[in-house]
């Protein structure tokens, strides 16, 4: 089992998003200044800086160019689909503590699907990554992670990337262990039943029966080139999903 301790980001980014839930910053209004957020928390305004980043890329606040930073209107719907979110955050938005379990890694020849949605050419290999989330000590979501070679060779060897815990917290890893942010996610929602999707022992206190929810994200740099390819099963109705549409 491995014990995750959070950022001073991620503490910093939990602080900021239960100001905005209980309403302390209500939508439309503006953010202190990175500098009182600093002092207020006693960090760094580089780590304000980040938990600013992670709050933009969850469509939670926008900066406006010489006015500032505000909360946005979407703020107050939490756990929306349409946003990939990290694990962690997730397990704490829905009241539950997280913990965290790296069942399998290893480096490997893609299959013909994945090397198709991955846009890698033949010779061209991956790390692949089984991982378990827990809430409160119960499995949770269970999650395959498919991470091309070419994105974390100059960072990584084959033996250091396959450690537990090195690829979380997962979109930190892309954009400051590897320099590759994610810019976008193309996703594919379906249902599915447990028995035919998810290693029926890693869920014993589930019916094989139950529903799950599969969400098949694909991630893009910001040259449009996919980075990762994440495929997560969230059985039952453990976790509570909402779906953002514009018109």
């Amino acid at each position: 089992m491995v014990q995750r301790q959070p950022s001073l980001s991620s503490q910093v980014l939990e602080l900021l998003m239960d100001k905005i839930r209980c309403g302390a910053y209500p939508p439309e209004s503006p953010l202190p200044p990175e500098n009182v957020l600093a002092a207020e928390f006693k960090v760094s305004r580089a780590t304000i800086r980040s938990a600013f980043d992670r709050l933009e890329a969850r469509g939670l606040i926008v900066r406006r160019q010489g006015v500032g930073t505000f909360v946005r209107h979407l703020s107050s719907i939490s756990n929306p689909i349409n946003q990939f979110l990290d694990f962690f955050d997730l397990i704490i938005q829905n009241g539950y503590k997280p913990d965290f379990r790296q069942l399998n890694a290893a480096i490997e020849e893609p299959s013909p699907e994945i090397a198709r949605d991955l846009h890698l050419e033949e010779g061209m290999q991956l790390l692949r990554i089984e991982k378990l989330f827990l809430a409160d000590g119960n499995p949770i979501i269970y999650c395959i992670n498919y991470i091309p070679q070419w994105v974390f060779q100059n960072n990584y060897t084959p033996e250091q990337v396959i450690q537990p815990g090195v690829t979380e917290p997962f979109l930190e890893f892309f954009e400051k262990k590897c320099n590759q942010p994610v810019a976008n996610y193309v996703a594919s929602v379906n249902t599915a039943l447990l028995r035919n999707c998810c290693p029926p022992k890693l869920f014993q206190k589930l019916d094989p029966l139950t529903t799950v929810l599969v969400i098949n994200n694909i991630g893009f740099n910001h040259d449009d080139r996919p980075i990762h390819q994440s495929i997560e099963y969230h059985p039952g109705n453990q976790m509570e999903f909402k779906l953002i549409r514009s018109r």
